[in-house]
Formats: structure tokens, sequence, C-alpha cells
């Protein structure tokens, strides 16, 4: 349904995404969101994390001027970095926003046949409220045995693979990949699809969005109704705010483009139904 700024009102139990707005203005704000494309949020939520980034780098070159380069590699990007990256290289690689490392990955999993797609932070800027993250999560389908070959591509195509971490995933033990493309002092979570009823079906419900304005390159990314589902269940373990204004933050924007006889289907299958009426009650959105 079409709506004009002027007809913009709220619903009783509407909640802002912070404690400092209005309900009317979360609401503007929301409504102005809903204009933009999924790619035109995910350059508003790049541009933040560029920004925080660089205030940050600001910040602990004018409080350390003589040591902040010894300084910032070992608490920023670890002691292990110490002898190959220094600000003094390229500091403004470290600004880049999570999304490039996407460009990276994307080719090898190509070539290796490995399907995969975008989740976490970036999925929820794309379809709700742009914000900044650390890091690039992306769930892949792969089985535990082969885990040797990607880490092959990926160290020749620049990437630190930690070696416990893998042996872990070989053994059983874990399921998260943690890698660091070098050059850009970039990070992803390469995490191991789980072998349940949800992770398949968020697997085949995946689509492809482009990651920035010019549309030129595309990458999968997990569904909106996924992304919620799995950040109520997140919530629910972690009681993490941050999951739940995520949850707001896509359902005000997605609105009635969700498809919410499978939201309702999963949430009773996850548990989680009482906590997906309390989000459509805090977005405006109960009576779907």
């Amino acid at each position: 349904m079409s709506q004009t700024l002027s007809q913009i009102s709220v619903k009783p139990g509407y909640r802002p995404q912070s404690e400092d707005k209005t309900p009317l203005a979360d609401a503007i704000d929301f409504y102005r969101l809903r204009q933009l494309t999924n790619s035109q949020r995910l350059q508003m939520g790049a541009s933040l994390t560029r920004w925080a980034k660089a205030v940050s780098l600001r910040g602990m070159r004018k409080a350390c001027p003589e040591t902040y380069g010894e300084r910032f590699s070992q608490s920023v990007l670890g002691s292990k970095w110490l002898s190959i990256l220094t600000p003094t290289s390229e500091p403004s690689m470290w600004t880049f926003d999570p999304s490039e490392i996407a460009r990276l990955l994307q080719p090898i999993f190509e070539t290796l046949a490995i399907p995969y797609y975008i989740t976490g932070g970036v999925a929820a800027t794309a379809y709700g409220d742009p914000r900044t993250t650390r890091d690039l999560d992306l769930v892949i389908e792969l089985n535990r045995d082969n885990i040797t070959q990607l880490v092959e591509a990926l160290e020749k195509a620049g990437f630190y693979c930690p070696p416990i971490a893998v042996q872990d995933i070989l053994d059983g033990r874990g399921r998260v990949l943690s890698v660091t493309h070098i050059k850009t002092v970039l990070n992803a979570d390469l995490i191991l699809n789980s072998d349940t009823d949800f992770d398949h079906s968020k697997m085949a419900r995946r689509r492809k969005i482009a990651l920035d304005e010019a549309g030129v390159e595309e990458f999968f990314v997990v569904s909106p109704e996924d992304v919620v589902l799995s950040k109520l269940l997140w919530r629910k373990s972690s009681g993490s705010m941050k999951q739940w204004t995520d949850v707001l933050g896509i359902l005000k924007v997605q609105g009635e483009l969700l498809e919410f006889d499978y939201l309702w289907q999963w949430a009773e299958v996850l548990e989680v139904a009482n906590d997906l009426d309390q989000a459509f009650t805090e977005a405006g959105l109960y009576g779907f």
C-alpha cells in the first residue's frame, strides 16, 4: 500500500529504534528508508562503518602519535600482524567496509562450487535499518572433509586462515572459520551450514542482490524472513538488544512484502512465535 509523508501515523505499541526518538519521528525515518533499494541501504551502512573506523583511527593517532603504528598493530590488528601490517603502510585500507571482502570471496566459492549466502549485520542492513558492522558473516554449504581445499584457495588469494580453527572443523569441534584478508585487513566468518530443516530452508531461499548502487555485482544474501527468524532465535539465547532492533528494522522496512505464512510457520517450529508477535506489534505490523 502506497503512503505519503502526511499520512504517516503510529499504532499503539510501536517502538522506536532508540529511546531518544519519538514514535512518529521513527516512523518517518522508516518511510524514507522504504523508498530506498537494498543496495542503497547497504551503501548507507557501508558509509557508517567507514566513518566509524576512520574516527577510531583519528582518535588513536591523536592519543598516541609517537607509538600509534605499533599500538594499532597490536591492539586492533592483533600481535600476529605486527610484522606484516602497520598503519603507515596503507592505513586507509582498514576503513574499508565489510562488503568489500565479499568481492574477494565470491570467485573462490564459484570456482569450488560452494553454495553460500551473506547473513548477519550486512543482511540486516540490506533489508532494514542501516548500521555499522565489524565483519562479514557468510554461511557455506561444505562438507568438513573438503575444508582443506577451501583453505588452500583462500590462502592463495591472500587470506589468513587460523590453523587451530581449521583443525577444529576437521575434528568436528567447530563450525566457524574466521578468515582475514591480509592486504585489506578485512575479516569474514565462514560458517558451515547446519544439518537442520530450517538451515536447509534458509539456503534454498537465499536471493541475489547487488551490494552497490551500480548493480554490476550481485551476491547471494539470506532472505529477510530468515534474518528475522534467525535473529529471534539468537536473541532468545543471548538476550541481545541489537538482534531485536535489527528485527524491528527489517519488519518496519519490508512490511507487507514479507511472507507472513512462512514467518509464522517457522516461528511455531522454532518456538519464537510469541517473540514474533511482540515484534509485529512494536514494528506496527500487528494483524498480519
